[in-house]
């Protein structure tokens, strides 16, 4: 049964005309800011010296542009599961007044199981955060979680790891499944795909979209062996199985240039890179770019 969904929502910009990409000029109106607050974010990170990497299209513009990916319309972070707590408390001491702060753990309606940071006064509405109030120009932040030796522990953790992330998907559909619909009602393929998700989601409408994000988190935060051999990033692009990285090579960091910034990334990120995007030295083909598609945005 087909139920990805990523790429859909990729390339729905080009079916759906109510989908807009930023243009060269504001794309470099959002790459200033975003650089503004990963400076922020960043600052907080290494004052209580957080366990942290630019990671994704990130940490791939550090290495292949020495910043941005000239098209690239996001940041993305990771961040030790120890070093969550404390980098909250702080980051919201220090710039809360500037900042919105979401976690499934303070805000019911934020429907994302990671942390997001978005800066007020700005307005960035994409189609997985339509119905989001304080939807400021947002970075995500990843957690890096650790997982098991054994191996059939791993694999138990990650199998309950990627039904519950299927069941946070589809009761996310079944939740704005109206919204959902209507952005591909011209679409014969995509539509039945979004229905089978819905309904998925509708079976396990007994706990609230946010409840089960709380149950996804709890189940990825399970193992607490902080020497373990292996950490994950299940909430990443890849899923759990795909984003097993050894801990000697991915946990620990380095430094390299991001516009004109020393920042971490991954101790080997030959190795992370090569994991994610295979030759990640080559620029990707212009109908293979990734951009996010926007309802509305005021930069």
């Amino acid at each position: 049964m087909k139920l990805a969904t990523t790429d859909i929502f990729k390339k729905l910009y080009l079916k759906n005309s109510k989908l807009v990409l930023l243009q060269d000029k504001d794309l470099k109106k959002l790459q200033k800011k975003l650089l503004i607050m990963a400076q922020d974010i960043i600052e907080v990170l290494e004052s209580i010296n957080a366990n942290y990497h630019l990671t994704g299209g990130t940490c791939l513009g550090a290495i292949r542009h020495q910043g941005f990916i000239p098209w690239d319309d996001d940041m993305d972070i990771d961040l030790a599961r120890k070093d969550v707590a404390n980098f909250l408390k702080t980051f919201t001491q220090k710039y809360g007044d500037k900042y919105y702060i979401h976690t499934p753990y303070n805000k019911d309606g934020f429907s994302l199981p990671s942390i997001q940071i978005r800066l007020k006064n700005t307005l960035y509405v994409g189609v997985n955060d339509y119905k989001e109030e304080e939807s400021g120009i947002p970075i995500d932040i990843a957690i890096i979680e650790n997982t098991y030796d054994f191996k059939i522990l791993r694999k138990i953790h990650g199998i309950g790891s990627m039904a519950l992330g299927l069941i946070v998907s589809c009761r996310k559909f079944a939740a704005y499944r109206n919204f959902y619909l209507e952005l591909v009602s011209d679409l014969k393929e995509e539509t039945k795909i979004f229905k089978k998700k819905i309904l998925i989601g509708r079976l396990f409408s007994f706990f609230s979209l946010a409840h089960w994000i709380r149950i996804y988190d709890k189940w990825n935060s399970r193992c607490h062996n902080n020497a373990s051999k292996f950490v994950v990033v299940p909430t990443g692009r890849k899923g759990f199985f795909g984003e097993i990285y050894d801990r000697d090579k991915f946990y620990e960091s380095t430094k390299a240039n991001f516009e004109n910034y020393s920042w971490n990334v991954p101790k080997d990120y030959d190795y992370y890179l090569t994991k994610m995007y295979d030759d990640y030295m080559k620029l990707p083909a212009k109908r293979e770019v990734e951009r996010h598609a926007l309802i509305k945005f005021k930069l």
